[in-house]
C-alpha cells in the first residue's frame, strides 16, 4: 500500500469520524419525539435519496455486478438497519456517554473480522496497541455505567457487532467500486423496505408536537451520519486498509463525549481525559503499523 493512499486514507477515515461522533447525540434528541423504527428509516430514505442523486448526476447509474450484490447488502443491513435500530433501542434508557464508551469497542471488532475476511494481517505492535485501546475503552465504560452492565449494553453490544461486519463488507466492495458508489447503491436496495413502515406512522405523527431539534437531529442522522460520513469512511476503508483505518474509530467515543457536553450538558470526568491520551496513542501507533 503506497505511502499516498495510506495518508488519503487516514484524512478521509478521520472526517468520516467526525461526522459519525454527532450520531450519539442526534439520536439521543431524536428518541425524545421519534421511535427507533423511525428513525432507522428516516436515514435509509433520506441516504436513499441522496444516493440515487449522486449515481444520476455522475452518470454511475448501471447496477453492480453481480458478485458485489450480498456484500452490499450486508453492508446496509449492518450499517442502514443493525447498528442505528440498537442504538436507538439503548438509547431511550441510557445518556449518550454512556452508549458513547460501549461503542468503542467497534474497531477491536473491526479489526477482528478484517482478518477473518480480508485477510489482512497487521504486525503484533498493532494487536498490542489495539488491545491496549480497548482495554482504555472498556474500563471507560466500566466506570461509566457504574460498575455494572444493563440491558441497554447488549442492544450496543449488538450495535457494535452489526458495525463491524458492515464496515469490512463494504470496505472490501469500495476497493473497487469506490465507497459512495457503494454506499448510495446500498441505501437504494433497502430504500423500499424503509418506505413501508413509514407510511402508516405519516398520519399518527403530530407534527406540531415535535421540537424543532429532534427534526434537525433527524435531518443529521440521514445526511451526514448516514450518508456524506459514511461516503468519507468507506473511502478511507478502501485505501488505508480497514483493520488500520477501522482503529480512527477509537476516537468516536471521546469525541461523542465531548459533542455530549457541550451539547446534552453531560460531565467529562477525569477517566475520560487519561482515556483519551491512551486511546489517542493507540490509534497513532496502530495508522502507522504496516500489514
Amino acid at each position: 500500500m503506497s505511502m499516498p493512499n495510506r495518508s488519503a486514507g487516514v484524512v478521509l477515515g478521520i472526517l468520516g469520524m467526525l461526522g459519525f461522533s454527532g450520531t450519539l447525540v442526534a439520536t439521543r434528541v431524536a428518541v425524545v419525539d421519534f421511535t427507533p423504527l423511525d428513525i432507522t428509516c428516516a436515514r435509509i430514505v433520506m441516504a436513499g435519496g441522496l444516493g440515487a442523486a449522486f449515481l444520476i448526476l455522475t452518470g454511475q447509474c448501471e447496477p453492480p455486478e453481480r458478485r458485489f450484490l450480498v456484500p452490499i447488502l450486508v453492508m446496509g443491513l449492518g450499517l442502514a438497519i443493525g447498528y442505528p435500530f440498537f442504538l436507538a433501542m439503548a438509547l431511550e434508557s441510557v445518556p449518550a456517554v454512556h452508549s458513547a464508551v460501549v461503542t468503542g469497542l467497534a474497531p477491536a471488532v473491526t479489526a477482528i473480522i478484517a482478518v477473518l475476511r480480508t485477510g489482512e494481517r497487521p504486525p503484533p505492535v498493532f494487536w498490542i496497541a489495539c488491545l491496549t485501546g480497548f482495554c482504555a475503552v472498556l474500563y471507560f465504560a466500566y466506570d461509566a455505567g457504574g460498575g455494572h452492565l444493563t440491558l441497554p449494553d447488549g442492544w450496543l453490544f449488538l450495535g457494535v457487532l452489526s458495525l463491524g461486519i458492515a464496515y469490512v463488507e463494504g470496505g472490501r466492495v469500495s476497493r473497487e467500486l469506490s465507497g459512495s458508489v457503494t454506499l448510495s447503491w446500498s441505501m437504494l436496495f433497502l430504500t423500499p423496505f424503509a418506505i413501508l413502515p413509514l407510511l402508516p406512522r405519516i398520519s399518527q405523527i403530530d407534527t406540531s408536537t415535535i421540537s424543532a431539534a429532534s427534526w434537525v437531529s433527524l435531518a443529521y442522522l440521514g445526511v451526514v451520519s448516514m450518508f456524506l460520513a459514511s461516503v468519507l469512511w468507506y473511502g478511507g476503508l478502501a485505501l488505508g486498509g480497514i483493520a488500520r483505518i477501522g482503529q480512527i474509530n477509537l476516537l468516536l467515543p471521546l469525541t461523542a463525549l465531548g459533542w455530549s457536553a457541550l451539547f446534552l450538558g453531560e460531565q467529562i470526568t477525569l477517566t475520560a481525559i487519561v482515556c483519551a491520551v491512551i486511546v489517542l496513542a493507540t490509534m497513532v501507533i496502530c495508522l502507522k503499523t504496516r500489514s
